[in-house]
């Protein structure tokens, strides 16, 4: 079992998106669901395999202040939002109010451990696996998962990223298994179910939203799902 990290087994607390929302919400612009659920859509789609993330980090050298203001542009425009004329200023805005108040800390759902505990149990082997640059243990200690994995690899450590294959082919050698006799645990469909298909794993989906409709792969909505949904694979 290979599982993702940052959005499946932690998370920002508040979640950024939705912070986002909130913040339009605040500015009188109500979005229905169906446009907050295809903003998000796009969220995930940017951050694993969209052009314009290599662009970005590109043109401002890393994820500094002017990233996230060009990143707050494109996702207003994604979602509709200053198509008008007044993107600029909602833009400034709302960077404004991240910047100020925007303060997330680590939250790991209450149902990670004893799920991590009750597979482990079951015999089966854990591993980490996450498009972070850095090794992960040090993390692993701070978010109190010390002992819940045979193994992490960062895509630093593999020398790819999601959803290239090659990462997860990486793991699953280092796990001495087959590919189709492994699992990838993840909640973006464009990193986490395109990248494991491609390298023979069987993906899960955890999308507790319904993000992603019909995503062609087992969706589960929290980790305490996940047993019913190894059976039924």
């Amino acid at each position: 079992m290979l599982f993702d990290l940052d959005g499946t087994l932690r998370h920002n607390h508040p979640n950024g998106y939705h912070t986002l929302i909130a913040y339009l919400d605040e500015l009188g612009y109500a979005l229905p669901p169906e446009v907050v659920n295809a903003g998000h859509r796009w969220t995930h789609r940017y951050w694993s395999i969209s052009p314009e993330l290599g662009e970005d980090l590109a043109e401002f050298g890393g994820e500094g202040r002017a990233f996230w203001a060009r990143h707050t542009q494109r996702q207003l425009q994604a979602l509709g939002v200053g198509l008008n004329g007044e993107l600029p200023n909602v833009a400034a805005e709302i960077s404004r109010r991240f910047a100020e108040h925007y303060q997330p800390v680590h939250h790991v759902p209450a149902d990670v451990r004893p799920a991590l505990a009750r597979l482990r149990a079951a015999g089966y082997g854990l591993a980490l696996v996450s498009n972070r640059t850095e090794p992960l243990d040090a993390l692993v200690d701070e978010l109190g998962l010390v002992g819940a994995f045979d193994f992490t690899l960062s895509a630093g450590q593999a020398g790819a990223y999601k959803p290239d294959p090659a990462i997860f082919r990486a793991a699953v050698a280092r796990a001495g298994c087959a590919p189709e006799a492994g699992a990838y645990v993840g909640d973006n469909y464009y990193a986490d179910v395109e990248g494991a298909r491609l390298a023979g794993l069987r993906p899960i989906l955890i999308d507790p939203l319904g993000v992603f409709p019909d995503p062609g792969c087992a969706v589960i909505g929290q980790l305490s799902e996940l047993e019913a949904a190894l059976l039924a694979l």
